[in-house]
């Protein structure tokens, strides 16, 4: 995980990680953050854990709106990637990079929300964050 972000002590439930960017002495509105899940699939199969997937982020996200999606290799596993858009609970513009893996039935998930104006700012080290991110089939975060 990136260097000097905090990590939450308390996660949602369902999260096995949060770690926020630091809030320094001009805190951003809306602070960039990475969540780790770990949810069995039920059987799913990677495409249809995925499909259900997008019918809950557009049930939950207020204005969600898919920009990419991209089958790649997540963990030297098969997986994805996705990016999209959505409107924080103070309805600022956000954008979510989400890479994902199924392995022994357990959906794997890293999650990056960051505010859509910071997001050039952040892509880099958002990307080298899932880079180094390898799904823990033993229910760990996989944070390095």
């Amino acid at each position: 995980m990136p260097a000097g972000w905090e990590v939450h002590d308390r996660p949602a439930e369902g999260a096995l990680l949060v770690v926020r960017e630091p809030a320094g002495a001009d805190p951003p509105a809306f602070r960039a953050n990475l969540v780790v899940t770990a949810v069995p699939v039920g059987g799913l199969s990677f495409r249809d854990w995925q499909a259900g997937s997008d019918e809950i982020l557009a049930r939950a996200l207020e204005d969600y709106l898919l920009v990419d999606l991209e089958r790649l290799s997540v963990g030297g596993r098969p997986g994805g990637r996705r990016l999209a858009h959505h409107a924080g609970p103070r309805g600022e513009a956000l954008t979510l990079e989400q890479w994902v893996t199924l392995v022994d039935g357990v959906g794997h998930t890293l999650t990056a929300t960051v505010a859509t104006g910071r997001y050039d700012e952040l892509a880099d080290l958002l990307a080298t964050a899932a880079a180094s991110w390898r799904p823990d089939p033993l229910g760990g975060t996989g944070a390095r």
